[in-house]
């Protein structure tokens, strides 16, 4: 792997928990699932990113454990970037071993599509409408820690015609923009200044932090 999308990676692994490592509400600290596009040298290459706090060290720093997995375009599952996330196996939560460099491993998906039944949430169903009449405006999702939100945008995305569901970035939790990507659908914890800002702001927020179904 090239040593500029080695960096791009460690800068995607920052992790500021919302709860502090000793408290009774550590273990709400809410994980960073993520759908970017960074350039890899001429080409543009989705990368999967599961971002997630972890118990304080001896040091008694906070800790965090990162996976990306770097995708080519054959190993794109149809279904879409978050139904891939969610298969079980396909991200890495812990890591037992010794540091070591891992060979590179071939990622199988299931060619299936996703239903699209009539039955999507109220807020799966407004960022899907949104993302196809303006695929490049942004969209602050409001949300409280314990949600299930990677079903909302899988469901979402399932929503989108096959063509554009790969072209769908995101944050479930969102804290800035890394420098020269985009993050469509940003996903940011109630009462927090960032979503006080989103509602503020003339930028689409969808509010799901008062009704866990989003509609």
């Amino acid at each position: 792997m090239a040593m500029p999308v080695v960096e791009r990676l460690e800068s995607l692994s920052n992790y500021e928990p919302l709860f502090a490592a000793g408290s009774e509400s550590a273990g709400r600290n809410p994980i960073s699932w993520a759908h970017w596009r960074i350039p890899v040298g001429a080409r543009t290459r989705s990368v999967l990113s599961r971002v997630a706090f972890v118990k304080s060290d001896f040091s008694g720093r906070p800790g965090k454990f990162a996976h990306h997995l770097v995708l080519e375009p054959g190993e794109q599952a149809p279904a879409g970037p978050a139904w891939m996330m969610m298969q079980p196996g396909m991200m890495e939560e812990k890591w037992t071993e010794e540091p070591m460099m891992l060979p590179p491993r071939p990622v199988s998906v299931a060619h299936s599509e996703l239903p699209t039944g009539s039955h999507a949430s109220g807020g799966a169903t407004r960022l899907a409408n949104a993302f196809i009449q303006e695929p490049d405006k942004a969209a602050y999702i409001v949300y409280e820690p314990d949600a299930p939100l990677l079903p909302v945008l899988n469901e979402a995305i399932g929503l989108l015609p096959p063509a554009l569901r790969w072209q769908v970035t995101f944050n479930t939790y969102f804290a800035e923009l890394p420098a020269g990507l985009s993050c469509t659908w940003r996903c940011v914890v109630a009462s927090t200044p960032l979503a006080i800002a989103a509602r503020k702001s003339k930028i689409a927020v969808i509010d799901l932090s008062q009704n866990a179904d989003g509609k």
